[in-house]
C-alpha cells in the first residue's frame, strides 16, 4: 500500500488507541474491572501486563484468571463503564506524539471524520478541544449522532461489531461519499473488519487493541504509529 496511490475523499479516524495514547486509561480501567468482578489484583499487576496489541481478554489471561461467559460480558462493559468515565478521561488521557501534526496536514486535503463508540457527542468533543484537535473534523460520529440518524433512541455498545457498522452507515449516509473513497484507521480488529465489509479501505495502526499478527491474519495493511500516514495518504 505504501507505493500505492490511495483514492480517498474522506479519512475515517478511530479515536482511542488510534489518536489517544490510552495506556495508563486502560490499564486503570481494566484494573477497575476486574476488582468489581471480586479478583483481588493491583493496579501494578495490571499495568505490568498491559501492552499495545495485548488485546481485550489479553491481561485477564496473563494474571492467570479464567473468566465464566457472564463474568466476561461483565468484564468489558464495566471496562467500557471505567475508561469514559469523565475523571479518568481528563487525568489519564493523552494524544499520541506527532498525531497533532498528522490531522493538521491531512486536513488540507482530505475531509476527516472521527468514529468513537463513545456515546456522547459533548464528552467526545469536549475532550478533542482539551487537546486542541477537534477543529479538525469536518464531522464526529458517535453512538448518539449514528442513533438520531438511524432514528432509535440508542444503539448500543454491544454486540460491538454491529454498533461499529452502523457508526459507518451513519458516516456514508450524512456525507453522501462513495465508501470506495473513504480510508479508515483504527486500532482494532472489531473497528476496522466492519469498514473492510462495507468496501471502505482500512489501515491499522499498532498502538492499541490488536496486534500485527492479528491485522495481517485479517489482511488488513499496518503502520507502527499514525505519523506513517503522513507519507502513506500523500
Amino acid at each position: 500500500m505504501k507505493d500505492k496511490k490511495i483514492k480517498a475523499k474522506a479519512i475515517l479516524f478511530d479515536l482511542d488507541g488510534t489518536i489517544f495514547d490510552i495506556t495508563e486509561r486502560d490499564a486503570f480501567a481494566r484494573y477497575e474491572s476486574l476488582r468489581q468482578l471480586g479478583y483481588s489484583v493491583s493496579s501494578d499487576e495490571v499495568r505490568q501486563h498491559y501492552r499495545y496489541g495485548i488485546g481485550l481478554m489479553g491481561v485477564v489471561r496473563a494474571l492467570g484468571i479464567t473468566l465464566t461467559e457472564k463474568e466476561t460480558k461483565d468484564y468489558l462493559k464495566a471496562r467500557f463503564t471505567s475508561f469514559t468515565n469523565r475523571k479518568n478521561a481528563l487525568n489519564l488521557t493523552k494524544i499520541h506524539k506527532g498525531a497533532y501534526n498528522v490531522l493538521s496536514s491531512l486536513s488540507n486535503k482530505y475531509k476527516l471524520i472521527l468514529v468513537t463508540s463513545r456515546g456522547s457527542l459533548s464528552s467526545t468533543e469536549e475532550e478533542l478541544e482539551r487537546f486542541k484537535i477537534k477543529r479538525f473534523f469536518a464531522l464526529i460520529v458517535t453512538r448518539e449522532v449514528a442513533a438520531r440518524y438511524h432514528g432509535v433512541e440508542d444503539i448500543p455498545l454491544f454486540p460491538f461489531r454491529e454498533q461499529r457498522t452502523k457508526l459507518y452507515e451513519c458516516v456514508i449516509g450524512l456525507t453522501k461519499i462513495d465508501p470506495e473513497d473513504m480510508v479508515c484507521i483504527g486500532d482494532s480488529l472489531g473497528e476496522l473488519e466492519p469498514a473492510k465489509k462495507l468496501q471502505i479501505t482500512t489501515i491499522g495502526v499498532l498502538t492499541g487493541i490488536n496486534s500485527k499478527e492479528d491485522m495481517e491474519t485479517a489482511s488488513i495493511f499496518t503502520v507502527q504509529e499514525i505519523t506513517q500516514l503522513v507519507e502513506i495518504l500523500r
